[in-house]
């Protein structure tokens, strides 16, 4: 089988059975991970054709996309400001973890500002490599963040909604 099928194949079948299992951002997490034990067990990294990457960002921009509506627009005045604060605490949160994790000698600078700086996993590694760090170690740091995230985050709105509804 062809080693980008075969990759297909068991990223469709995880994101499947995550789904139907329930578990939180069920059908990214379960391609996402059944993809990577793919992708583990392959002698070589297993790329995409040219083009392909991109035409899947731009599908997920367009799902994104067309989430919105024009309910949103009053609410960008407030949430922008917000995203804004939110985006510079991760940049300093992201700056301390990397000194420290410099500091401390487990990665080189540029290997840990750009693998605790938050961002998409393929650009963040692009622009590590081309700075100097080492790609493969922030797209697995990433992974973990992302991973973590969508199995963490829900749990925990779900938990928060539950304590509120019981607040008189």
């Amino acid at each position: 089988m062809n080693v980008l099928a075969g990759a297909t194949l068991w990223g469709v079948l995880g994101g499947l059975v995550a789904w139907r299992l329930q578990v939180p951002g069920g059908a990214v997490v379960g391609s996402m991970l059944a993809t990577a034990l793919y992708a583990f067990a392959q002698p070589a990294r297993v790329a995409l054709p040219g083009g392909v990457e991109v035409a899947v960002q731009i599908a997920v921009g367009i799902l994104i996309g067309l989430s919105a509506d024009r309910s949103l627009l009053p609410l960008l005045r407030s949430v922008l400001p917000l995203a804004l604060l939110g985006a510079l605490g991760f940049l300093f949160f992201g700056f301390v973890m990397a000194a420290l994790a410099v500091q401390l000698g487990w990665l080189d600078a540029a290997t840990a500002l750009f693998g605790f700086t938050p961002g998409g996993i393929s650009v963040m590694s692009l622009v590590a490599d081309q700075e100097g760090g080492n790609a493969a170690v922030v797209a697995t740091m990433h992974f973990v963040r992302v991973v973590t995230i969508l199995l963490v985050a829900p749990l925990i709105v779900r938990l928060w909604l539950h304590l509120r509804a019981l607040e008189p």
